[in-house]
């Protein structure tokens, strides 16, 4: 929820720390004698320190610098209101590039000193990791929806998956854009965990609403998709679903264009970014692209985001309105929403934190997300989708289409994983 807790109480100020840490792996469990918690790795009598293991300098640079500022201002608010139980929570934030060797060594640095990250950016990032958070119970928040996470007891995924929230995308192009049964669509979409589970949806919805699919895989370093727009072209694609990075998301709308294919376009969550509307894909990308996903746009009005945009600009007053940073902000809000309930347990070890995790049923966001649930391992936390319209007259680009819902066509779909 957006209200405080009891337990947060007086005033603190959180900081951005890029402090290097030990290389011991895990720490002795103790008690706090004054309140009867117990406490391990990440955790002393007045701090908690959690981890960002983010992109600040790779393909998802933009997206994620702001996501840390989302993660910050809710940090902020956290302390600024007396920290959770009676501890003030300090942020250290590592940049990876979405370079998986460095991820892993940058984890293994962190790790010793962290109780848990609220921040994990990139599929590959946190498929490298998968074992090692799972062996060091460090409750983690993954930046990223591939349906993989779902097994991982110890990932929090912030509503549906890639391939629920491919179908309901699909479904919404079949309803909306006039795609009929028989239809061409096609899918481009990055090789790994972020490709492969947007295309277990793209394959499931395309064989149970009629249409035939077309999936052509790129490399994050592919940046000119000249050839693979001219291919979908040239099959009679009626639409293209984007499983991608923000410049090849720009590289398809501008070739499409140039080459007079005027088609709807669908992008998952990590395949929009404002900035592109500072390219010269900015036409093409307002007159056909929609963005689906389980983070609610900056634009929208509902409390959570309400609070975030008037937050932003008085903490970061040069960054740009971002949907991405009411994804960090939310981030932020259910970590605090576990560490609130494992304080109320006594129990801020790393297997308190997983335990109070899985006792969350209902998080309300304030409208940030849809209601999360994560009471079960394997199960989405929530399977209804925002879709959202490019518009570069509201601030952050995106306009929300309608209320986040689940299609006919995902109710019965259940990811492989």
């Amino acid at each position: 929820m957006l209200v405080n807790s009891p337990t947060r109480l007086g005033t603190a100020v959180a900081a951005l720390s890029l402090v290097a840490v030990g290389c011991s792996s895990k720490a002795t469990e103790t008690a706090d004698s004054s309140s009867g918690t117990k406490t391990g790795p990440g955790v002393t009598a007045d701090t908690i320190t959690l981890g960002a293991l983010t992109d600040l300098s790779g393909v998802f640079g933009a997206q994620g610098k702001i996501i840390v500022q989302g993660n910050q201002l809710y940090i902020d608010k956290i302390n600024a209101a007396g920290g959770i139980c009676d501890r003030e929570i300090e942020l250290v934030v590592k940049d990876h590039g979405t370079d998986v060797q460095k991820a892993v060594s940058l984890y293994a640095e962190t790790e010793p000193e962290v109780l848990g990250y609220v921040q994990m950016l990139g599929s590959p990032i946190t498929s490298a990791l998968d074992t090692d958070i799972t062996d060091a119970r460090t409750l983690t928040v993954a930046t990223a929806w591939s349906s993989t996470l779902l097994k991982n007891p110890d990932m929090i995924v912030m509503g549906n998956t890639y391939d629920v929230e491919t179908v309901n995308g699909i479904d919404h192009l079949v309803r909306e854009k006039d795609l009929k049964s028989g239809d061409v669509l096609g899918h481009i979409y990055f090789e790994g965990d972020y490709g492969n589970s947007a295309l277990q949806g793209s394959t499931y919805a395309a064989e149970e609403l009629g249409l035939k699919l077309e999936g052509i895989q790129v490399k994050a370093t592919d940046t000119d998709l000249t050839a693979q727009v001219t291919t979908l072209k040239s099959r009679g694609a009626k639409a293209i679903v984007l499983s991608v990075g923000p410049r090849q998301t720009a590289s398809v709308a501008g070739v499409a264009a140039s080459l007079g294919y005027d088609v709807p376009l669908l992008a998952n969550t990590p395949a929009f970014d404002p900035s592109l509307l500072s390219t010269s894909a900015r036409s093409a990308l307002e007159k056909n692209l929609s963005v689906m996903t389980s983070i609610a746009p900056f634009s929208s009005t509902d409390e959570g985001p309400r609070e975030v945009a008037a937050a932003l600009p008085e903490k970061f007053p040069d960054t740009q309105p971002n949907s991405f940073v009411n994804l960090g902000y939310a981030s932020a809000l259910v970590y605090a929403e576990v560490l609130d309930k494992a304080c109320e347990n006594r129990d801020l070890t790393r297997e308190g934190v997983n335990t109070a995790f899985r006792q969350l049923k209902n998080v309300d966001t304030g409208g940030l997300t849809s209601a999360l649930d994560f009471s079960a391992t394997g199960r989405q936390p929530s399977r209804q989708t925002y879709v959202t319209k490019v518009d570069s007259s509201v601030p952050g680009g995106l306009a929300l289409q309608g209320p986040a819902t689940e299609s006919e066509t995902a109710e019965g779909y259940t990811s492989a994983g």
